[in-house]
């Protein structure tokens, strides 16, 4: 197989397809934009227009004189740029390859910083992949960056990732193209393109020939199906060769979706490497849908660097990686951080799939990643990845223990939304309750988009009357007595049957205060009511009032704090930005915080002796007021204060 490497996909891009005859498409396929180059010369408008009119109509003949006129008048200028490319296209639409390969090329040497260096990048790669020069064509597209790809929004990603596709299998290299193809099914493609780009991976696995190349594209590939696939290929090869081999897909972990976790990287640390002391990398999402959470936390970082190095000679340089709210990008951006900035660790990113796709690379490339992402199992990647978030497992084994072991309750009852979350959260809450010798009594669910919880809380409490038939029988024979004597309708109804002590329910504070509500219509008193970080909020009192008064839920961050440490941290950060930070903030400033304590006790440029002494589980001071240490599975430990929601809408610290 041929190593070619190629950094359009960060990972070693191997690229793409079919015999070299085949068309491929433009930047500008079906509609011809004008290139973002800025204004041109005055003097060169009316020349343009001109020669854009022909181009426009496709006549190209007309066009090209036209335009080799004003390239070699205006070679310095925005017009001499624009009539280059424009050169360069129409060679390329009357299949004159190796011409208009050329002229992209010497478009690319006299103006390499233009607006439009992506776009000609891109057609000198068709351009000499229509002139069958594949390896050519390999070498020109390796010039564009991933980042840089998925900037041109989809359908122009679309078009590059389909092109990479067919540039390597023209090099008989399957295993590229299946990589882009991965990188392709992360656009929102339409439900026909997806079908065919998938069904072209699964061709391109079964058309792989050597144990060694698939034994590689495992340890590439995060999505179970096609690992599934390449394995059952593997099965294959054996059989035909009479070949046994060693390699097996490692189990996933229980409890954990199985696309997501199937590539955990080997547990123990890779060969020493070294990294630039005073450099951190950070990876969040700036841009995208998550971009306005990357913010909050970026600025809780850059806060922490000057409040641990607050002196010019000290300071920490801290380099940030925008993921783009896309898991390949921030793969891409911790191999930039550890390639191009020897960073010493990398903090981020957020969400579950950045996190999972910028670990496996963390742990490729050997330096320590601090996750922020709440969501169990990231840590459990490799030996370099740790996670400080407050994730299920640790809020709601501190909620139980304040429940079981400080109040005393032992029964409890789960009302949980049809979803993820909602799963998660109650699996653990159940296993936390009977861990310490609670039981749960009663449970039910509710689809994410449920506005009328009656029937749930009927359920809950034994209001349902088709399991209290003789009791309502009675009840109803005694309203009409009632009736028969006074004329009036009794307000005679059944009692709630309420077993537990406290009911669990893993939603927003909108949410509950609508649960709540019907509780109290249905009469159900003397119940708490328990919840998770989220309620940690202002809205829960505001949307729910005297309903979910005495509420119980995991804290961290209390505004009110009596907490010196807590305080002066709310009170910096909210004099840096205007405004109080919140949980994610204060757990990002943490993870920061940690690694530089960490930089100081290490003294050291190996990545493996920082990672070494955070394994150690040493405390580390935190801005929550409480210490901190990573367990066995590297995960941040911390006595997680309980709050409790009072009648006037105070959180109180229990």
């Amino acid at each position: 197989m041929k190593n070619l490497k190629l950094s359009l996909l960060s990972l070693s891009l191997l690229l793409l397809t079919q015999c070299a005859t085949q068309q491929v498409n433009s930047l500008y396929a079906g509609k011809y934009d004008s290139p973002k180059i800025g204004s041109v010369e005055p003097e060169a408008k009316a020349t343009i227009g001109q020669a854009e009119r022909y181009f426009f109509a496709r006549d190209y003949n007309r066009a090209l004189p036209i335009y080799q006129g004003i390239k070699s008048r205006f070679q310095k200028g925005k017009a001499g740029q624009l009539a280059s490319y424009r050169i360069g296209s129409i060679l390329y639409y009357q299949q004159d390859y190796t011409n208009a390969s050329k002229e992209f090329s010497s478009f690319l040497n006299k103006y390499p910083q233009s607006d439009i260096v992506f776009d000609v990048t891109y057609n000198w790669a068709a351009a000499e992949f229509q002139s069958e020069n594949a390896e050519k064509a390999n070498e020109v597209l390796s010039r564009l960056k991933l980042s840089e790809v998925y900037a041109q929004g989809p359908k122009r990603a679309e078009i590059v990732f389909e092109l990479a596709a067919q540039v390597s299998k023209s090099l008989d290299n399957q295993s590229g193209a299946i990589l882009a193809y991965l990188a392709e099914l992360q656009l929102p493609l339409s439900e026909i393109q997806r079908i065919k780009v998938e069904d072209s991976i699964i061709k391109s696995i079964n058309s792989i020939q050597s144990h060694t190349e698939l034994k590689q594209l495992i340890t590439q590939v995060k999505e179970e199906r096609f690992r599934n696939k390449i394995t059952n290929r593997l099965a294959i090869l054996d059989l035909q060769t009479n070949e046994t081999t060693s390699f097996s897909v490692k189990p996933s972990l229980p409890n954990q979706p199985t696309s997501e976790i199937s590539s955990i990287k080997n547990q123990g640390l890779v060969n020493a490497s070294s990294g630039d002391r005073s450099v951190i990398g950070v990876v969040l999402p700036l841009t995208g849908k998550f971009s306005s959470y990357g913010r909050k936390a970026l600025d809780a970082i850059l806060l922490a660097s000057k409040s641990f190095f607050p002196n010019q000679e000290d300071n920490i340089q801290v380099i940030v990686e925008d993921s783009r709210s896309n898991p390949i990008i921030a793969s891409y951006a911790v191999e930039q951080l550890v390639n191009d900035h020897r960073v010493m660790a990398i903090i981020g990113p957020l969400s579950w799939k950045e996190s999972v796709y910028a670990a496996d690379k963390a742990q490729e490339l050997g330096v320590l990643n601090i996750s922020l992402s709440g969501k169990e199992g990231i840590s459990e990647r490799g030996a370099y990845i740790f996670q400080n978030a407050i994730t299920p497992k640790v809020q709601l084994e501190s909620l139980v223990s304040h429940c079981i072991n400080n109040l005393k309750m032992t029964r409890f009852a789960l009302l949980v939304p049809e979803n993820n979350f909602g799963k998660e959260y109650s699996s653990t809450f159940w296993n936390a309750v009977e861990n310490l010798g609670g039981k749960i009594v009663a449970y039910d669910s509710y689809t994410p988009d449920e506005k009328d919880f009656q029937k749930n809380v009927q359920e809950l409490v034994g209001l349902n009357p088709k399991y209290r038939k003789m009791e309502m029988a009675k009840l109803i024979e005694l309203k009409n007595l009632q009736k028969a004597k006074t004329g009036k309708e009794a307000k005679i109804k059944l009692q709630p049957i309420i077993d537990f002590e406290a009911l669990f329910i893993p939603d927003s504070p909108k949410t509950v205060a609508q649960i709540a509500a019907n509780l109290a219509y249905y009469d159900v008193k003397g119940v708490t009511l328990l919840g998770t970080t989220e309620w940690n909020s202002d809205q829960l009192y505001k949307r729910g009032g005297r309903y979910v008064e005495g509420a119980l839920f995991p804290g961290g961050l209390n505004l009110n704090s009596q907490n010196s440490i807590q305080a002066t941290f709310i009170r910096n950060y909210s004099a840096a930005y205007g405004n109080s930070p919140d949980l994610l903030a204060t757990q990002a400033y943490e993870a920061m915080a940690v690694v530089v304590s960490a930089l100081k006790l290490a003294n050291s440029t190996d990545r493996n002796q920082l990672v070494n002494l955070l394994q150690q589980q040493i405390s580390f001071s935190s801005p929550l007021g409480l210490s901190l240490s990573f367990d066995n599975n590297r995960v941040a430990r911390r006595s997680v204060p309980i709050f409790k929601l009072n009648s006037n809408g105070a959180v109180t610290q229990q």
